[in-house]
This record gives structure tokens, C-alpha cells and sequence, in this order.
């Protein structure tokens, strides 16, 4: 369970998830010499995207591209805090928290020179619920705006009759050129999440009639109104963008960032090495020789990614029906143990749900589950259960996952060591794991995990609702549903706060899951590059911010 959008991959690229990202001890990056000549920076790509079209992506290699070229209405602040403006100038918002006005900026141009205008992000956003392109992120869309979750459903070939109406339907109007209306089936606090992906960036119409879906796919059609636009695509190999010539914003230093598809590690590191990669990320195969090497170690830049693994326990299997048996077994593992010799250093220990770096994380809730061998023999002992008892309780796991086959591994050594609990290993192919979390038939599963599909609590806690099919814990609590619930409309900011973190509280105490750890990916970047930036929804440093980069002299 690694996020809706990662979840059909969850298991066969759980290992590639070790990727992640601490802010802390970062090198100064902000300040430099004289620039150099050439303002060109070549950036490391994991793999080819399979597409530029905002209502196709789906992929971080995808969007480290898009957040570049593309620009939505909001874009995230760095320490995701909030959003700031982007295509939208300002915007307001009315009706109890349904109506959301967006005031488009008046000098905003796409790069051919024509007036990015309202009836654009209508006519992209209506493409995003459309159950014709199936887009990945539509169903956070349709969730949202008006009359979006019944058009979202109609079926393509049955409903193809009812969809253009359907869409007319949809809570979306263009006031005029520059004012985009978005009405809401509800209030959504995080809404102005939604605004701020790649993938509600604005699309022309009349560019997609004339080159049909083929129109991302040539950087003569692929039409985008941020910073930089696509001026070269060569499959494979590499992509590169300049800058937009009719941006509304400053005029970027870098003449050119080449995004470099680069899937080998190794590989990557070696051209980082001999000065033909800027910026990369480090694979858990390379941590050991970046960390040995004192040069490279002085170019690593660490930050919090939000993504957090756990074991999920089955509450109503009789043996774990007792949170304080749960409890026990999540206090017997050692997470700083589990993070350097399971990520090799990239994660942090997580004790608590929401990640370190969003809002809604408590650092007073990092006790509940800390790991405390006394404190999980006594919880055990007070529980009326011995270890005896729970010997033989299974562990399934993915056995073609190493990430996951090194897990279960670790937890089976410190349970037995800890706490004496003799549990067995279930090692199950991808497909029946998966049978098996969908029908509970399983006592101890994992790593299982979340990855944000946007930095806000909502999409979080949705996970372990009684109603949610991803709860394979089976987690029944009414007291955590109704907050979680009411949390999820209240556009008081600070009463919502409290009610997450109420509901964060039951569910840390209750441990239907055992937290793990915290990915952080690492990335290299060169000493000549600078006014890095880095925040946790980055796919590469600067990206969020790429007009405040340049080279300096080298």
C-alpha cells in the first residue's frame, strides 16, 4: 500500500522506494562565486517518462519534468507549509469552503506567445475527471469538484453517450479570461493541494485537437506555460528544456537543464564523478561507497521524503486482538537498527504515522511505539500473554521483493531476541500477498507503507477508515472515524489540526500497524551549482524553485 498512485506497483518497486530524503546538515548551497559561461545543468533521470500529457502522470520521473515546464494554478511552498501563488495571482475563497475563485495572472503566456486564459485549466481539468483518459490523478479530482464523482464513473463505451454532458456538468466555469470557478461537492481544506500537482496544469484545447494524443509527445506540440518548455526529446537517453521566451515570471539564469536517463546506479555515480551529471540520486547500492568517499560525502544533500513503512497486524485474528499485544511487538523493534541495516542509512525511524516534514506530524506521539525491550516484555506481560503464546504467528511478505525478504528477516530476529516470540516467515509470489491482505487471511504482513499523493493529513487518514479497502488491518474504531471524518470538511485550520491529531493519537495507541521507517532520499550535487532549495515532494534539488539556480565558474 504505497499511495493510490502507487499502489498497482507497490510491490514489484517497493525496493526502488528506498529512495528518500533529512533536510538537516544539508551543505550551503545558496551562496557563489561568479557565474560560469555556460549556464547548463545536466540532472539525473531514474527512468524514461512515459509520458508529458499533466492527465497521464503517474511517476516521480514524470513530474520532476512536468513541475519545470508545467505550472499550475498554486504551486507548494518548499517546507510545505502551505501554497503560494503560481498561474493564479490570488484567489478567493467562498461559500463555506465550496466555491474556490482562482485569478489568473494577466501577463501569463504560454511559450508560443498566447494568453494562458481561464477556459484552459476548464477544459484540462474536465480531461482529469473524463473517464475516457483514465487519468491517474483524476480520482482526486473527481473526489473534489461538484457532480465530479458521477461523471467520473460513467463508462466509457455503456456511457459514451451521457460523458460531453457529463463534463458541461462538472463544477468548473471560465468567469472570464482570467477567472477560473471551481465549485466543490463539499468543503475540502486540502483542496488547494489538488490545485498546486503537475497534473492540474493548464492544457490548450486546440493544441490536443489538431496533434491528438500524440501532442506531448514532439516538443513542437508539447504546449506548457512554465518557466522552461521541451526543446529536445531523444528517447532513452535524454530530454531538454530552455526557458519559456513569454514567462511571466524572471527570466531563469540556466540556459538549459538536460534531464539524463540514467537507470544504472553505478553508472550514475561514475558520471557524477567525471563532471558529466550535476545532480543524482544515490541508490542503496551506492550509499556505502558515497558515505566512504570524503568528497562525495561533503556533496550529499539529505531530505525527508513522505513515505513511512510499517507492519500491518490483523486485529481480529485471535491472537492480536489485544492493542497492548500489538503494542508489545511494535516496542520490541529496534527502527534505528532497522534503518541502517535495511536502508542503508537513507530512512529515519518512524514511530508515529504521519511523516517527519508534513503537517500533522507529532513528535510527542514518537513514544507510543518507541522501541524499549522493558517496556515491551511488561505491555506483553499485562496483556496476560506469554511469548509461548505467540509463536507461530506468520509474517507474509513479497519473496520476490530483497527489501521485503531483508524485513521480515529482521523483524523474526528481533521479536525472538527481545521478546522471545518465535514468529514464522510466509514468504507468498506478489500476486497472492496480495489476495491475502485483501481478504485478511494473514497475521503479520509487511513491509506494506504509504507514500503522500500530496502533502496534506487527508490523504492519510483515510487509509485505516473501517469503510476503506486499503485498511488491511481491518481496523475498526468508531471514535477515529468520526474525527478523521469530520477533519476532513472543517475549514478551521487550527480545530482540524486537533481532530488529526486526536485521531493520530487512537490510532499510534490501538497499533492495528507497527511503524518502521521514514525513507530519505539522498542526492549528489555539485559543488558549482547553486540556489538549491530542497523540500520533501522534490524529484531533484532546485525543482520546485529551478528560476533561483545557476553555475558558478569551475
Amino acid at each position: 500500500m504505497i499511495s493510490r498512485l502507487s499502489l498497482r506497483r507497490a510491490f514489484g518497486l517497493v525496493a526502488l522506494l528506498l529512495i528518500g530524503v533529512t533536510a538537516c546538515n544539508n551543505p550551503v548551497l545558496t551562496q557563489g562565486p561568479r557565474l560560469a559561461k555556460t549556464q547548463a545543468l545536466r540532472v539525473q533521470l531514474d527512468d524514461q517518462p512515459p509520458s508529458l500529457d499533466p492527465g497521464q502522470s503517474q511517476y516521480r520521473f514524470e513530474d520532476a519534468v512536468l513541475r519545470v515546464i508545467g505550472e499550475p494554478l498554486l504551486k507548494p511552498l518548499p517546507d510545505l507549509s502551505g501554497v503560494t501563488p503560481a498561474a493564479a495571482e490570488r484567489y478567493d475563497v467562498a461559500n463555506n469552503g465550496t466555491q474556490y475563485v482562482f485569478h489568473l495572472r494577466k501577463t501569463a503566456q504560454w511559450w508560443d506567445g498566447t494568453p494562458v486564459k481561464a477556459q484552459d485549466f476548464v477544459y484540462a481539468w474536465r480531461r482529469l475527471v473524463d473517464p475516457r483518459l483514465a487519468a491517474p490523478t483524476g480520482t482526486f479530482f473527481a473526489g473534489a469538484i461538484y457532480n465530479g464523482d458521477k461523471v467520473s464513473i460513467l463508462d466509457p463505451q455503456r456511457d459514451a453517450a451521457k460523458i460531453d454532458a457529463g463534463l458541461q456538468s462538472l463544477g468548473l466555469a471560465a468567469v472570464d479570461d482570467h477567472t477560473f470557478q471551481v465549485n466543490l461537492g463539499r468543503p475540502d481544506p486540502a483542496f488547494v493541494w489538488l490545485a498546486a500537482m503537475p497534473s492540474g496544469a493548464p492544457i490548450r484545447q486546440d493544441v490536443v485537437a489538431k496533434s491528438g494524443d500524440k501532442w506531448s509527445a514532439s516538443p513542437d506540440t508539447l504546449m506548457t506555460n512554465g518557466p522552461y518548455r521541451v526543446s529536445e526529446m531523444a528517447a532513452g537517453e535524454h530530454l531538454t528544456v530552455t526557458p519559456n521566451p513569454h514567462y511571466w515570471g524572471s527570466r531563469p539564469t540556466l540556459t538549459s537543464i538536460t534531464f539524463d536517463v540514467v537507470k544504472d546506479g553505478a553508472v550514475a555515480l561514475d558520471r557524477f564523478k567525471n563532471g558529466a551529471l550535476d545532480v543524482m540520486d544515490v541508490q542503496p547500492a551506492q550509499a556505502a561507497a558515497v558515505t566512504a568517499d570524503s568528497q562525495l560525502a561533503k556533496r550529499l544533500v539529505r531530505t525527508p521524503d513522505l513515505t513511512v513503512y510499517w507492519l500491518a497486524f490483523r486485529v481480529t485474528s485471535p491472537r492480536l486482538g489485544n492493542a497492548r499485544v500489538r503494542l508489545a511487538l511494535a516496542e520490541a523493534i529496534d527502527r534505528k537498527a532497522f534503518v541502517q541495516q535495511i536502508f542503508q542509512g537513507q530512512g529515519q525511524p518512524a514511530e508515529a504515522f504521519i511523516p517527519r516534514g508534513m503537517t500533522g506530524y507529532s513528535a510527542e506521539l514518537a513514544g507510543v511505539q518507541k522501541f524499549d525491550v522493558a517496556q515491551a516484555r511488561a505491555e506483553l506481560s499485562s496483556a496476560g500473554v506469554s511469548p509461548a503464546q505467540l509463536s507461530g504467528l506468520r509474517l507474509s511478505y513479497d519473496r520476490s521483493s530483497d527489501f521485503g525478504r531483508a524485513t521480515a528477516t529482521f523483524v523474526q530476529n528481533q521479536l525472538k531476541t527481545n521478546l522471545g516470540v518465535n514468529i514464522a516467515l510466509d514468504p507468498l509470489d506478489a500476486n497472492t500477498l496480495g489476495s491475502r491482505l485483501g481478504s485478511g487471511n494473514f497475521d503479520i504482513a509487511g513491509p506494506l507503507g504509504w507514500t503522500a499523493d500530496y502533502p496534506d493529513p487527508a490523504d492519510w487518514f483515510q487509509i485505516f477508515l473501517t469503510t476503506n479497502s486499503d485498511n488491511y488491518s481491518l481496523y475498526q474504531n468508531g471514535h477515529y472515524d468520526a474525527l478523521v471524518n469530520v477533519a476532513a470538511t472543517d475549514v478551521d485550520p487550527g480545530r482540524r489540526d486537533q481532530e488529526y491529531l486526536q485521531a493520530q493519537k487512537q490510532l499510534v495507541g490501538d497499533a492495528p500497524v507497527a511503524f518502521l521507517a521514514q525513507s530519505v532520499t539522498w542526492y549528489l550535487v555539485q559543488p558549482y551549482v547553486h540556489g538549491v532549495s530542497t523540500s520533501p515532494i522534490d524529484d531533484w534539488p532546485g525543482e520546485l524553485a529551478p528560476g533561483q539556480l545557476y553555475v558558478s565558474e569551475h
